[in-house]
This record gives structure tokens, sequence and C-alpha cells, in this order.
């Protein structure tokens, strides 16, 4: 490329735009389960016409991360008792195995990095910044994944990777369950540290396990409620 020379970049469709900002509002729990779409007001909001809403909303519904409501429109799909105990139990078993593979194969760089991954991680949670617990927290299994140097484990893993995220955003919303993922992630560190696998993979799987434990229950809860 000479110099002075310039690239001829075209913007992207709008509608791709209002899908990334929709999914982005998604996953980070500001739009939480259940919550209404009207394609109306969303256009209204973002200053824009009604049609790349509609694309959009369409898009995300083959993403399965919003649904049609019955009496029209649509919301961000609900999460199920028992889609989450499916989820959580397929999860427990993959992270449990991927620890046990990382306590093996892990090297001081990655658990430096680790390490200073669970110092952000105390100092978000005393600022009570939500979505930097959540990003720090996927960033340490991530990390972990990594280690365990499995392609296979990792697709597995990666397949589930929206609903994981979903799950994090609910769980470190809640600071008492925010600061348990701290203490175990320390353990996990721990055991990680002395190459310890068996430990590693057996606090994974207890840590993945409540987890799902309490979603489940809050689940339940606001079914009550609205009964």
């Amino acid at each position: 490329m000479t110099a002075g020379a310039s690239l001829n970049i075209e913007r992207r469709p709008v509608g791709e735009q209002v899908t990334d900002h929709i999914r982005r509002l998604i996953l980070s729990g500001e739009l939480p389960p259940g919550s209404r779409l009207v394609g109306k007001h969303l256009a209204e909001e973002l200053g824009i016409s009604r049609t790349p809403v509609r694309e959009a909303l369409h898009r995300l519904a083959q993403e399965n991360l919003v649904v049609r409501r019955d009496t029209g429109g649509f919301e961000v799909r609900p999460l199920s008792a028992k889609e989450v105990e499916e989820v959580v139990g397929v999860r427990a078993a993959l992270e449990s195995y991927a620890m046990e593979l990382a306590a093996q194969r892990i090297s001081p760089q990655v658990l430096q990095s680790l390490r200073r991954n669970v110092e952000d991680y105390a100092q978000a949670l005393k600022q009570k910044k939500t979505l930097r617990l959540v990003k720090l927290n996927t960033a340490f299994h991530e990390t972990v994944y990594e280690a365990a140097g499995s392609r296979v484990l990792r697709g597995q893993i990666n397949d589930l990777a929206e609903i994981l995220h979903r799950f994090r955003v609910a769980l470190l919303s809640e600071p008492e369950v925010a600061a348990r993922s701290l203490k175990d992630h320390r353990r996990l560190l721990e055991a990680l540290s002395k190459g310890d696998s068996r430990t590693a993979g057996r606090i994974c799987r207890e840590h993945v396990l409540a987890g799902g434990e309490w979603i489940v229950a809050r689940l339940h809860e606001q079914q009550q409620g609205e009964g």
C-alpha cells in the first residue's frame, strides 16, 4: 500500500449495528430475561426507522436470545429452571475436566496472569462493578480453557458461551454470590499452582453446581411470585 492511500471501507448495514446493540444490552443484563422489546419504541430511542429494528429482532430470535410473545412483539428469552439444570450439568463436567487438564499443563506465566485476574476481581468486588466482575470472571475461565490445551474441549464449551455469559451476569449481580466466586477462584488458583488436578477438578465442579443451584432457586421464586 502506497503512502497516503486510503481504504474504501463500507459502513455496516444499520440492521447489523442494531443487532449488535441489542445483543450487548441482553448479554450485559441491561435487558434482563422477560424484558419486552417493542419495535416502535426501540426505533424511536435509536432515532432510526422500524425496518432495521425488525431485522435485528428476527436475527436475535434466530440466535435464541429473544422469542415472540403470544400477544405480539418480542421479549428477551427467559431462562427456565430445566434449561439451567441441563446446562449446568454439562458445564460442570466440561469445566472440571478442563481444570484437571490445566493443573497438569499450566505454565508459570499463565499462573501469574490468573493471580492478577483474582486481585483485579477483588478490587472490582469492593467497587461493586458488576460488568467488570463478569468480564474478569469470564477471563479467568477462558484462561483455564486455553491452559487445558484441548481444542475439542474448548469447542464444546464455546457452544455454551452465550448462555454461560447470561448465567454469570445473573450470578455476579448478587454481591454474596460474587464474593463466593472470588473465594472459589482463589482455591482453584492454589490447586492449579500445586498441580493438584483432582482437587482443582472437584472445586470447579462444586463451584459450577453451586452457581446453578442459586439460579434455579431464584427462578422457582420468580415463578411462585408470578403464580
